[in-house]
């Protein structure tokens, strides 16, 4: 369905920023699980492994421990944006009780 086709260029499902899944090296710039942590398992965007005909990527457990699952795996997506340069995180934790504040 081209309504569900996301993007920045397609005018039935316009996306006015760029986002994505992150990578595992980008996960591992945080260094602490504590900011890592939601309430759900999450994927990222690198690839694990192939075994016995299943393919495994790595993922962020509930207690932001750095896993890998196969791919047919329940989990959530969680969003990623860059920030421009010189930009620096204020507070809040990306909820909607409290989303994130940047100066």
């Amino acid at each position: 369905n081209v309504t569900d086709q996301f993007s920045v260029s397609n005018n039935n499902a316009k996306l006015t920023y760029k986002v994505g899944l992150m990578s595992l090296p980008e996960m591992n710039l945080l260094n602490n699980a504590n900011i890592r942590k939601t309430e759900e398992d999450y994927w990222l965007a690198s690839p694990n492994e192939w075994g016995f005909n299943i393919a495994y990527v790595r993922n962020v457990d509930i207690s932001g421990d750095l896993k890998y699952h196969h791919v047919y795996g329940t989990r959530g997506a969680r969003w990623a944006v860059s920030l421009a340069p010189l930009t620096e995180y204020v507070d809040g934790d990306g909820s909607m009780a409290r989303p994130f504040i940047v100066n």
